[in-house]
């Protein structure tokens, strides 16, 4: 029978591909961003609106630029604490659970859960022209700088596919992409007077690995990676989201499908991405790690709809992990979490890495 042996979550925000000298320059992007979702009721305001209301209620907790180097540093250690950990674990099968944005999944086709089962898939490096500033280049090299042919483990996914509709859940499925690809995704987040109305077009090239997978092929596998399985949720783009109680049943049912699986497989699981951002949402954060730590349910399915909202919600895929890792006696550690305000707005990210072992 197979067994999980590790669990991870990790963040995957391209501010890890960057030194922090150049964190400043990259938190600019902030003030055209129109998706910043702020706590508490997950509304979406201008980058101007936002900073001046902070500022003006002393609720603003940046800080300058003073405090990155060290927090870059904390942030590089903890990832090479997750990449030694993965790699010593040597998993026959690792699980990644995380989202698509604008990379495979389209409004055209837009699922909510799905699984990749094909034999292998292509990590292409992300193009850049040659005139690109050098932070575009970083930025790109941090989710894949060789292209790969990664193994997927697609007897375990046609499995986990098998399983998941056999106990209440309807993935799709892909075995494949057609190339070239691209789409339109609307962004429909809540507004004080509405809703959202933003759409991103991304025109048509080949697209390889997302950058939520290829993220851990290259920083946490150092390239090397040893068969992985993806695993898609719709993290960030309503109306079909799932709720932090569905997560959590999903990553339910991926560990008693594991625990089904009659191959003697050693079988990690990693949630790639989040937590909280573009916004920093430090109580939340900290709410769902020590949840996760002692492993309350209760907690980690009553997150509401309106802390999820933007990117902050790839904190479902901790909580799906969360949910696999509910029967498995391995214990859950916070590596770190480092809350980077990069603005006066409280733009940034809670970056989070954390171990099942």
């Amino acid at each position: 029978m197979a067994k999980i042996v590790l669990g991870i979550g990790t963040s995957h925000t391209p501010m890890l591909s960057l030194p922090p000298e150049m964190w400043p320059q990259y938190a600019r992007n902030d003030e055209r961003n129109s998706e910043l979702s702020f706590p508490p009721n997950g509304y979406v305001m201008p980058y101007a609106q936002a900073a001046e209301t902070l500022q003006a209620d002393g609720q603003s907790r940046y800080a300058g630029s003073e405090p990155f180097a060290d927090q870059a540093a904390r942030c590089q250690s903890a990832l090479d604490v997750l990449a030694t950990t993965l790699q010593d674990a040597e998993p026959d099968v690792t699980v990644i659970i995380s989202d698509d944005q604008d990379e495979w999944f389209y409004e055209h086709n837009m699922p909510r859960f799905a699984v990749y089962w094909g034999e292998s898939v292509q990590l292409i490096p992300r193009p850049v022209a040659p005139d690109a500033p050098d932070m575009a280049r970083r930025i790109a090299q941090g989710y894949g700088d060789v292209p790969l042919e990664v193994p997927v483990a697609s007897r375990f996914g046609r499995h986990l596919v098998e399983y998941l509709c056999e106990h209440e859940f309807d993935p799709a499925h892909i075995t494949h992409v057609q190339q070239p690809y691209g789409g339109r995704v609307a962004r429909r987040y809540p507004t004080p007077d509405g809703e959202l109305n933003s759409v991103r077009e991304t025109k048509m090239r080949d697209q390889g690995l997302p950058h939520g997978f290829a993220f851990v092929v290259k920083r946490l596998f150092n390239n090397q990676p040893r068969p992985i399985l993806p695993m898609f949720q719709n993290t960030c783009y309503p109306p079909n989201t799932p709720s932090a109680r569905r997560s959590y049943q999903l990553g339910q049912a991926i560990g008693a499908a594991i625990r089904s699986w009659d191959e003697p497989a050693r079988v990690a699981v990693v949630a790639s991405g989040g937590l909280s951002h573009f916004v920093v949402d430090e109580d939340q954060d900290r709410k769902l790690l020590g949840a996760l730590g002692a492993k309350d349910a209760g907690v980690l399915t009553s997150i509401p709809q309106s802390g999820l909202y933007s990117a902050t919600s790839e904190s479902l895929n901790w909580i799906a992990v969360g949910g696999a890792m509910e029967k498995e006696p391995l214990r859950f550690d916070v590596v770190d979490y480092v809350p980077v305000y990069r603005t006066p707005a409280n733009t940034g990210g809670g970056w989070a890495f954390g171990r099942w072992h």
